[in-house]
């Protein structure tokens, strides 16, 4: 499988910053989709704070 390259908050007070990492191997019941545009929606930064108190860290936003 391809590695995959996102922005991720590392913790609740990091920038988003360049993240890249190796999806585990499809499963009997997965899908895969290619994905051509992404963006980053407000919630997600409302995640990568941790303001909604719920966040696990590492934390993927957008492409």
């Amino acid at each position: 499988m391809n590695i995959t390259h996102a922005y991720a908050a590392q913790d609740a007070k990091s920038k988003l910053a360049p993240f890249d990492f190796k999806p585990r191997e499809l499963r009997a019941h997965d899908v895969q989709l290619e994905v051509l545009f992404c963006g980053v929606c407000h919630s997600d930064l409302h995640q990568a704070r941790n303001e909604w108190k719920n966040t696990i860290f590492s934390r993927g936003s957008g492409p």
